[in-house]
């Protein structure tokens, strides 16, 4: 989860598989979670056709805050 949506951020993506969209959405969140200050942003399905073993292709689009440092721009008088 994002500290500040205004702090800068990046955007990323992984390609999963999974049987249903609950469970892809529910793997996006376990990948999410082992990321600082990330989030899932959408989860979408890419393949209609199950495989043989019966999942589907997903792509899981994260974001993730990019955490700055503004003491070194910061001078002392």
């Amino acid at each position: 989860m994002l500290q500040d949506p205004d702090n800068p951020y990046s955007e990323w993506e992984e390609t999963i598989r999974a049987v249903s969209l609950t469970a892809a959405q529910s793997k996006c969140e376990l990948i999410a979670s082992q990321f600082l200050l990330t989030e899932v942003i959408n989860v979408t399905q890419t393949t209609i056709t199950p495989t043989k073993n019966g999942t589907y292709k997903f792509i899981c689009w994260f974001r993730t805050e990019i955490i700055t440092d503004d003491s070194n721009n910061k001078t002392d008088n």
